[in-house]
């Protein structure tokens, strides 16, 4: 048999109870929010005490840090220290599996900002596994990074033809159709997956986005009220809302939101809220405020910043004379 046929076919743990624990963690990971992928890295730790030789299991847990620190849900710097860690540690286990390469991938990409090295890695994890589907997805952001839009949304498209159940999957093509202005494309997406997942929060703002850019904000507002409300928490799921209430002028209201995404910033100093912040004042028309907050967002590389740049509520931005002399396509980290 070849080396390929062996890697096929190769088990990854005969532990079954490492593998359950692991499949647990896949079922939260799979919920696409900060809390369900803390619970997904306690599943994925249970896993490795259970099989310390588990790399999938490494690789996994190294993808949930990876989306806590993009999405400012943790300090980047440990957040992506943990991924090097991590990845490192499956690719020692085992440098076939396609898990570690997305997760190295992922901290060139969004914390690193290497695009040479985030694009060879995601490659890498496609050619070692061509249904890894966390790959598709990460190079779809780095498409819409070095500015092809509609490679992304063709690369997302792909992803769900080889997973079509898959809910990380089909939301984020939603969210490259908002990305390419194919707003009805991406409320037609939201409504598959909320036909199947009624209270999935990253699909109904996906609605949200395409309605309001579609120029219904009273009916968006009403979507990002649902988001804020299944969030389950005061202060979290604020940024949309903001971002309505500014758009419908209702200061009051979006300045409300700002000033409890300033609360949580001091409750949770491990959250990075710079990104939420740039996108009310932006609604908002406070440009100072915006351009502060997006230097923030380079100091502190919450994410690229001109990746969230692109999303279309963000279009006039390159209006102003202070984004062609503010460095907004951060340089690598040395």
């Amino acid at each position: 048999m070849s080396n390929q046929g062996k890697s096929l076919v190769r088990v990854p743990t005969l532990n079954l109870q490492a593998y359950t624990s692991y499949l647990k963690g896949l079922h939260y990971w799979n919920k696409l929010t900060p809390a369900d992928a803390r619970k997904a890295i306690t599943c994925f730790e249970e896993a490795l005490a259970l099989e310390p030789a588990y790399a999938q299991a490494y690789g996994m847990m190294a993808g949930a840090y990876s989306y806590l620190g993009s999405t400012g849900q943790m300090q980047p710097r440990k957040a992506f220290s943990r991924v090097h860690e991590y990845a490192n540690k499956a690719l020692a286990l085992d440098s076939t599996i396609a898990e570690s390469h997305t997760a190295k991938g992922a901290a060139y990409l969004f914390y690193e900002w290497k695009w040479k090295e985030a694009y060879d890695a995601l490659q890498k994890a496609v050619r070692l596994n061509p249904a890894s589907t966390s790959a598709y997805q990460l190079l779809a952001f780095y498409y819409i990074v070095t500015g092809q839009k509609d490679e992304a949304v063709k690369i997302m498209e792909e992803a769900v033809r080889v997973d079509p159940l898959s809910p990380i999957m089909n939301q984020y093509l939603g969210n490259m159709y908002i990305f390419a202005e194919r707003y009805d494309d991406a409320i037609r997406q939201a409504d598959k997956l909320l036909e199947m997942h009624p209270q999935m929060r990253s699909s109904i703002e996906v609605k949200a986005w395409g309605t309001g850019m579609k120029g219904d904000w009273d009916g968006a507002l009403e979507l990002f009220q649902e988001v804020h409300r299944l969030t389950n928490h005061p202060l979290k799921g604020l940024m949309g809302l903001g971002y309505a209430w500014a758009k419908l002028g209702q200061r009051d209201n979006a300045m409300d939101c700002i000033r409890k995404i300033e609360q949580r910033q001091t409750e949770e100093p491990e959250a990075v809220l710079d990104a939420d912040l740039v996108g009310i004042w932006y609604a908002l028309g406070d440009m100072d405020k915006v351009f502060y907050h997006i230097s923030q967002c380079v100091e502190k590389r919450t994410a690229p910043v001109n990746f969230f740049l692109e999303y279309p509520v963000f279009k006039t931005i390159r209006d102003d004379p202070r984004y062609r002399q503010m460095q907004v396509i951060p340089k690598p980290l040395d």
